[in-house]
């Protein structure tokens, strides 16, 4: 027995040895663990500000870009996709990574806050005439080409929503009192609408059908921009005839549908004093006796224009592991009192997570390219390459 006590005693203490180099293995493991995270942190927060600082400066390009073209002789009397600003940035290499993106015009598209202008009388006036367009008759062509339900309801609710006061325009607008019934209840805005997703809030629109416009809708306001040419609201932001889609053509056109697309389409790009030039000879809206074109009735400057204050901006910085979309609205609108310069009128960071796969626009724009080119024959392809000009954002999968 005393024999064995000191063989004991030894493997005892062996064990303490043991139990104490595990302890200080765990410790050391948990301290270089956390290091490591403290690493890959800091390297993760340098590349986010190194991307955002890339995107910036991509942006000072663009707006840069954008001054030049207003300013240039050879450029300002129109904009079009066949400018420089509309082509898509290259891939360029900075260091640690990359920086692409993308300007798009929009006033290739409706501006909601439009309806802010109408009044009853006004709004029934447009409605009421066969041949003059303007954002209502525009409004519901739209409606009616993407198949989603139209009824002077569908605008009257809009102007509702953004006017100011708590009287209903006329007998199929909706004001705080109609809201208070929905589940939940919804609060009226009275104001001008900030996105084009805002609406889904309001009567009458479902999600499904605002999915649907997206692509053909924006919202544009300045708080400087005041008075009307068209009514208590702001002024109107008129469509680029030179950027606007087909679908958006056709809603213009009205009761002349295919004949005025088919003009427009191959007389742009348009500069100033073109289009209703052009709208008067193709659509033989022009008095026999005077030679008077009605196209200016038809189609107002406010409606119209070929030229374009109001654009996104799109970027995809990447610096190591850090995946960063910045998009921004720059306003080239001269404002009284102000410089005529490009300003930044609001800015929306993305950071997107590097260990989430994610299929890239492009890959779902080719996706539905060859969707449709399945159903076109090879010449029908070949014409409409060599004819279309197509956006960059739209090529890359932006909308």
């Amino acid at each position: 027995m005393i024999s064995g006590t000191p063989s004991r005693q030894q493997g005892i203490a062996l064990l303490a040895a043991m139990i104490l180099m595990l302890a200080i293995t765990m410790i050391l493991a948990n301290i270089f663990y956390r290091h490591q995270l403290e690493v890959s942190q800091a390297a993760a927060s340098l590349h986010r500000d190194q991307a955002l600082l890339i995107a910036l400066s991509g942006e000072s390009w663009a707006i840069e870009l954008l001054a030049e073209d207003a300013t240039n002789s050879q450029t300002n009397d129109a904009d079009h996709y066949g400018e420089i600003w509309a082509q898509a940035l290259p891939m360029l290499p900075v260091e640690g990574g990359t920086l692409t993106g993308c300007i798009s015009d929009l006033q290739s598209k409706v501006d909601l806050n439009n309806f802010s202008s109408y009044q009853a009388g006004l709004l029934q006036s447009e409605l009421n005439q066969y041949d003059n367009m303007g954002f209502a008759k525009l409004w519901l062509n739209l409606l009616d080409i993407l198949e989603i339900p139209s009824s002077p309801a569908r605008i009257a609710t809009i102007v509702d929503w953004i006017d100011n006061d708590s009287t209903v325009v006329n007998s199929w607008g909706a004001e705080q009192p109609d809201y208070d019934s929905f589940n939940p209840p919804r609060v009226v805005a009275n104001s001008f609408l900030v996105e084009s997703a805002e609406l889904a809030d309001i009567s009458g629109y479902t999600i499904a059908e605002v999915l649907a416009l997206l692509p053909w809708i924006t919202v544009l306001s300045e708080p400087s921009r005041s008075g009307s040419q068209s009514g208590q609201g702001r002024p109107w932001t008129p469509v680029n005839i030179n950027t606007a889609s087909d679908e958006l053509l056709f809603a213009l056109g009205g009761r002349f549908g295919e004949q005025f697309v088919d003009a427009v389409k191959l007389g742009r790009p348009f500069r100033a004093n073109q289009i209703h030039d052009l709208l008067n000879d193709a659509l033989g809206l022009r008095d026999p006796i005077t030679n008077v074109g009605r196209a200016n009735t038809i189609w107002p400057d406010t409606l119209i224009s070929h030229k374009t204050d109001y654009f996104q901006l799109y970027l995809v910085a990447k610096i190591g592991e850090a995946h960063m979309e910045v998009t921004s609205l720059i306003s080239r609108k001269t404002l009284p009192g102000q410089v005529s310069r490009p300003r930044v009128l609001g800015r929306e960071i993305t950071l997107i997570p590097s260990m989430v796969p994610s299929e890239s626009k492009a890959s779902e724009l080719k996706k539905m390219v060859a969707n449709n080119d399945q159903d076109m024959s090879s010449d029908e392809q070949l014409e409409e390459q060599n004819t279309a000009v197509q956006p960059a954002c739209v090529m890359v999968g932006v909308y």
